[in-house]
C-alpha cells in the first residue's frame, strides 16, 4: 500500500519537554528568537544543508535559528532530516512508513517519492523502523523551526544508527540520489556531552575554555568538509558528539553532490548549556554550521 494512502502519524514525543506544546506559546518563542536574528541579506547565497543542536529550546534555540536565519524567505520544497538514534540501537539508516509528522504547528507529510526511492536501493544499510522513530527527538525538534521558517515542505526524516566510515562511503552515493534543487539536508546533533553523567571527563580544568575549544575545533572540521579529519579528531579525543554519524554521512554525502566543493560551510553560531545554567559538572556543546555556496 503506498504511504501516502496510509494516513499513519507519527505523534509527538516530546512537545510540552523539548518545546512548547501551545502552537501560539511556540511561535512566539521562536518569534522572539528570530527577532534577535540579523537583517535578512538579499540574494543570499544557496544553503545546501545546516547543522541544528536538538537540545530542548531553552538551551539550545538561538544557536539552532542562526543557521536558518538567511535561508528565510527562501523557496524550501523537501528537507531531509538526519538524526541519531538515542533510543534504539541498530546499523545502517532507519525510515519510516510514517505519512505525517505531527507537532504544535499541525503535519509535515511524508517525502514519499524519496522514501520509495529509498526501498528500491535494497540496501542491507537501510530498512523502515518505526521503532527508532517513535521516541527519537533528534528529529523531532527539527519540525517546528521547519514549519516555522518554510511552512509545509515535504520531509524525509531518517534516524541514523552505527556507521563504521566503509557504510559511509558505501551510502554517500545513494543518498545523494535524495537530492534535488529546493532540497535542504538537516543534519541534527548535539556536541561535547561533558561531565560524569555522560562518562566523558577528559579534562577537570579551565572546563567552559577547553569545552568551547574542543566543540569549536570539531566545528571548523565539519565546516572544512574534512570528513577524515572529523574521524580522526573523533579517535583522537573520544569526543561525544551524538550526531557524528549523521554528520560523517552528509559530509560524505556532500561530496558526492558537489565535488567541485562550492559549498563551504561557516560557523553560524556556538554555544553550550553551561552559560546558560553555570553548571559546568555536566554540559552539553552546541554548534550551528550552514554550508553556503561561495561566490
Amino acid at each position: 500500500m503506498p504511504i501516502r494512502d496510509q494516513q499513519k502519524v507519527r505523534l509527538s514525543a516530546v512537545a510540552g519537554m523539548f518545546y512548547e506544546n501551545d502552537p501560539l506559546i511556540l511561535r512566539r518563542r521562536l518569534a522572539e528568537a528570530e527577532g534577535k536574528l540579523p537583517p535578512i541579506v538579499p540574494d543570499a547565497a544557496e544553503v545546501k544543508g545546516v547543522v541544528l543542536p536538538h537540545a530542548g529550546y531553552v538551551f539550545s534555540l538561538p544557536t539552532a535559528m542562526a543557521p536558518l536565519g538567511t535561508l528565510r524567505k527562501k523557496k524550501i520544497g523537501r528537507v531531509i532530516v538526519l538524526g541519531p538514534s538515542h533510543y534504539v540501537g541498530f546499523r545502517g539508516i532507519a525510515a519510516s512508513d510514517y505519512s505525517r509528522w505531527r507537532t504544535p504547528f499541525g503535519d509535515l507529510s511524508t517525502a514519499t517519492e524519496l522514501f520509495e526511492l529509498m526501498e528500491h536501493w535494497n540496501s542491507p544499510l537501510v530498512a523502515v523502523r518505526d521503532d527508532a522513530h517513535e521516541k527519537e527527538h533528534s528529529l523531532e525538534v527539527q519540525f517546528p523551526l521547519i514549519q516555522y521558517f518554510f511552512g509545509q515542505p515535504e520531509v524525509l526524516p531518517l534516524v541514523v544508527g552505527a556507521l563504521s566510515m566503509e557504510d559511509v562511503l558505501t551510502l554517500a552515493p545513494r543518498m545523494a540520489e535524495l537530492d534535488a534543487p529546493g532540497t535542504l539536508w538537516i543534519v541534527s546533533s548535539d556536541f561535547t556531552h561533558y561531565g560524569t553523567r555522560f562518562r566523558y571527563v577528559p579534562f577537570t580544568e579551565e572546563v567552559p575554555e577547553r569545552l568551547r575549544a574542543q566543540d569549536h575545533a570539531a566545528a571548523e572540521l565539519i565546516a572544512n568538509r574534512d570528513l577524515s579529519g572529523f574521524a580522526s579528531f573523533l579517535g583522537k579525543t573520544g569526543a561525544t558528539i551524538c550526531g557524528m554519524n549523521p554528520i560523517a554521512l552528509f559530509l560524505a554525502t556532500l561530496d558526492v553532490i558537489d565535488p567541485a566543493r562550492t559549498f563551504r560551510g561557516e560557523i553560524a553560531a556556538e554555544s553550550n548549556s553551561g552559560e546558560l545554567t553555570g553548571d559546568y559538572r555536566n554540559a552539553v556543546g552546541y554548534e550551528g554550521i550552514a554550508f553556503r555556496k561561495q561566490a
